[in-house]
């Protein structure tokens, strides 16, 4: 029978290792003790020590393999206590890839696709090798004719090295590029065909992001199970994957709302791919967090106002909270959108797929003509550097630095305009059902979160402590101690009594004759 090593965490100095703890067994102590790139031997804990790094105990795992067992269940645990008290989300894969553009153009009279980025030596050595891409000198980008390249081509020829950002002039685009540039070079689903499944998401109509997250979802639950065939997927049991999820929940870097969706996304394969009937299928959800909205007062909001000494990002922040538009509303705004007689705003195409009106208002209208005089968009109210839509990432990074500037370290998003919109306008007595309509909420359950939250009904509800005569019924609160709290005098026998009147007097005195 193989000898056990227990692997257990070890911190030392801020920083933690692993200790191998075994039964006194001379040949493996000298066998792991020559193992010295891995392995080193603590005189002040008595032990042999590794990093606490993947490379290490896998290269562990594999030099005692026909000698020893390890036993990683004290690690497991530490590694599930660290995720739940707090682990770093992973950066998203492509996240450090450079960001590139495509956007519809027209030069000499023939259409052509605008490749817009930053100088990144590897994109402008991959632009030079393809025979169908120019280099448009005046514009300083590269560009494809659209009617001898189609766009899936120049998708599939970047992707694996950017990040790509289409300009919404390119939609609706045909079905096999709006694929690619879902799937990209992900490898999550391995053999498994994931047309079929993506085909079903087209069908229902839901929104790009949704196709993206249940794709990215789906993908990550077959690469976990090491799914390769799709009779297995056929096969699992309702118990297989809520067991995947409780673990996926227990490792603490993740929201209950992902585990969700991932449900939701498992759901819609097993019907709509799978043909199967949900009947007896009991796929378990996480209960979600009931967070309060954040909402910053008059004070914060006018001072992160005007922190900005930009025209137009002052605008932006401005009309987030004036008329409680979420970033992808501002973003999506056009010029035509704008109703200024009416002071009034048109969201279209909303979360659900809704429009809606909004308030515009009267001090927004002077900044707005001001920054339309100045910047002269386009299109979007609030275009790029080349003409494009604005991106959330820039709207997010204008607001931290005016949180900077402001001097204000509060957990405070962008959305945190839109909640104090709603919260301040039912402090100012505004009806809940108007709330409801400038918010979008379909339900008016959605809005009421906003009255636990409103400082003017905390303030109007007086505490029941209040109501009560405490100065009478508590006689602590009075200057002179009661008798019952008095202490004894025979607790104390040797103590006396001291008058520090008399040894203030005293001192004066002596200090004068001194003198």
């Amino acid at each position: 029978m193989l000898p056990v090593i227990f692997l257990s965490p070890l911190l030392h100095g801020g920083k933690t290792f692993v200790r191998l703890g075994f039964q006194q067994d001379k040949e493996l102590f000298s066998y792991l003790c020559q193992q010295q790139d891995i392995l080193k031997f603590s005189k002040t804990y008595k032990c042999l020590v590794t990093h606490y790094k993947k490379e290490p105990l896998l290269k562990l795992k594999e030099i005692i393999r026909g000698k020893a067992k390890l036993d990683t269940s004290a690690l497991m645990r530490y590694a599930l206590q660290a995720g739940v008290k707090g682990a770093k989300k992973e950066m998203p894969e492509g996240a450090s890839l450079p960001l590139v553009q495509l956007i519809p153009g027209e030069l000499d009279g023939r259409y052509i696709l605008l490749i817009r980025f930053r100088f990144h030596q590897h994109l402008v050595s991959l632009m030079k090798e393809q025979p169908y891409t120019y280099y448009y000198t005046k514009g300083k980008c590269w560009y494809v004719q659209q009617e001898e390249t189609p766009l899936l081509e120049v998708v599939r020829l970047l992707q694996p090295y950017a990040r790509l950002r289409l300009d919404p002039r390119l939609y609706p685009i045909d079905f096999h590029t709006q694929k690619q540039l879902i799937t990209g070079g992900s490898r999550d689903w391995g053999s498994i065909d994931a047309d079929p499944f993506l085909d079903a998401l087209y069908g229902k109509g839901y929104s790009s992001s949704t196709l993206y997250t249940y794709y990215s979802l789906m993908g990550r639950f077959i690469r976990q199970f090491n799914i390769k065939e799709e009779q297995t997927l056929r096969e699992l049991q309702a118990h297989t994957i809520n067991l995947y999820h409780s673990r996926w929940m227990a490792q603490g870097n993740v929201k209950a709302a992902s585990v969700n969706q991932s449900v939701s996304a498992i759901k819609f394969y097993m019907l709509y791919v799978q043909g199967k009937s949900l009947e007896g299928v009991d796929l378990v959800r996480v209960k979600r967090d009931k967070q309060l909205p954040k909402v910053m007062s008059q004070e914060e909001l006018r001072a992160v106002l005007s922190a900005s000494g930009n025209l137009k990002h002052r605008c932006m922040l401005s009309l987030l909270y004036s008329g409680g538009l979420r970033a992808g509303e501002l973003i999506n705004l056009k010029l035509t959108d704008i109703d200024w007689e009416r002071k009034q705003i048109r969201i279209r195409y909303a979360k659900g797929k809704k429009d809606r009106m909004t308030i515009l208002s009267n001090v927004l209208c002077q900044f707005l003509k001001a920054y339309l005089e100045a910047y002269q968009p386009q299109q979007w109210v609030f275009e790029g550097q080349w003409g494009d839509q604005y991106t959330d990432s820039s709207l997010r990074s204008v607001f931290k630095h005016a949180l900077q500037k402001a001097r204000i370290d509060k957990p405070f998003t962008l959305h945190s305009l839109r909640h104090s919109f709603a919260t301040h306008l039912l402090e100012g007595g505004t009806d809940l059902r108007y709330i409801q309509s400038l918010l979008g909420h379909n339900s008016s359950k959605t809005t009421e979160i906003y009255t636990h939250v409103s400082q003017q009904a905390v303030q109007n509800i007086q505490s029941p402590l209040d109501r009560l005569d405490i100065n009478s019924n508590y006689p602590m609160l009075s200057n002179q101690k009661p008798e019952y709290l008095k202490e004894p005098e025979y607790l104390y026998p040797t103590r006396t009594k001291i008058n520090i009147n008399a040894i203030m007097t005293k001192y004066i005195v002596d200090t004068a004759i001194s003198k």
